[in-house]
């Protein structure tokens, strides 16, 4: 008898894998025509790892990290094609081994972690459990994108590092961006006094409604001057600034006795500072360089940074990041053009 054939078995097709849209930079990229070296590419989508979260975006937001990125311009550096986005608002998708306090479905917003494939500029970003926090109650997906790079940039060096006290003098450079608006009400909520600067004085009104105690504009006024006028002589404490290059030699010598300036951006469009160094010598004042990132890196200093936000938005003392524009994915090159020209008057966000 002839033993019967099996049937030989057919291989199962292997399912297509699933991809998402994402914004990269390259300038070698194909197709490229913004001008900037964005693009928006198919890519796979992450899963999650142990101690991750798969996030379906809903929005994210710009900051001035990513064109210092893109300018070959930041401490840290990425290979082409560079994924971009710090910070998010969205909905869990799936969450790795080890994840208990978020699950599928949960509301969410992340905290910017550089240390990893966490750009959020996807329509699907992997978070850190520790750099994933509730989504804000009856916020709006772009406000809920646009806090955590405001407020914890300002919390570190005024509140840990050079910690100011009520009366305090604080000068907040570039303030009409996001990440001026929120060191503007950080410096309020602990009793500072703040002087925000803006390049005209066509921001002026806005800048007083959003907290600022006095304005310089800084291409219509002598910036030490006006300073000096304003404080009474004394100078100012503490200075957060975004600008750097050029610009510290027009503050320098408004820093009070013991005053520090922190640098914590480039808008200035070059790393190079220049000043006489007994501009410090003589206030025994200093200057400090800042990235919110070394910061976070510790897991303690990241959990005080979250609790002290969260605890005053919460009880209304920070509230809600001002929002001035939303752009869909498909104008993302809009949205940073828009940022490099300065034209902001608040957090500029990218839904997806």
């Amino acid at each position: 008898m002839t033993p019967r054939k099996e049937p030989r078995s057919t291989p199962m097709p292997e399912a297509p894998r699933q991809a998402m849209r994402a914004l990269v930079y390259d300038r070698a990229g194909e197709g490229d025509e913004s001008g900037l070296g964005l693009v928006i590419r198919d890519l796979d989508v992450p899963e999650p790892g142990p101690g991750e979260a798969s996030i379906r975006v809903s929005a994210y937001g710009l900051n001035q990290a990513d064109i210092l990125l893109m300018n070959n311009r930041h401490y840290t550096r990425s290979d082409l094609p560079m994924r971009l986005g710090y910070e998010s608002s969205g909905i869990v998708a799936a969450v790795g081994s080890g994840v208990t306090r978020f699950k599928a479905g949960d509301r969410v917003s992340t905290v910017p972690n550089i240390d990893g494939p966490y750009s959020c500029a996807n329509e699907y970003a992997l978070a850190r459990e520790e750099f994933t926090t509730p989504w804000p109650e009856g916020w709006s997906a772009a406000e809920a994108a646009g806090f955590w790079m405001q407020y914890l940039t300002a919390y570190y060096p005024m509140k840990e590092i050079f910690p100011v006290a009520a009366g305090d003098w604080v000068l907040i450079t570039a303030a009409s961006g996001g990440t001026g608006l929120g060191a503007i009400r950080i410096a309020k909520t602990l009793g500072a006094r703040v002087i925000a600067t803006t390049r005209t004085s066509a921001k002026r009104d806005f800048l007083m409604e959003q907290g600022a105690d006095a304005t310089v504009a800084t291409a219509e006024e002598d910036v030490t001057a006006a300073i000096m006028s304003i404080t009474g002589g004394e100078g100012v404490r503490l200075i957060s600034d975004g600008v750097g290059g050029g610009f510290v030699a027009e503050y320098v010598n408004a820093l009070a006795f013991n005053g520090i300036a922190y640098v914590h951006g480039g808008l200035s469009g070059t790393n190079d500072v220049s000043f006489p160094i007994l501009s410090l010598v003589h206030r025994r004042a200093g200057l400090y360089g800042y990235s919110l990132i070394n910061e976070v890196r510790d897991p303690e200093s990241l959990r005080r940074g979250i609790a002290f936000v969260t605890e005053r938005i919460a009880d209304g003392r920070l509230g809600r990041p001002v929002i001035d524009r939303v752009y869909p994915l498909e104008e993302a090159v809009a949205a940073y053009e828009r940022m490099k020209a300065g034209l902001q008057r608040g957090k500029i966000v990218v839904t997806l």
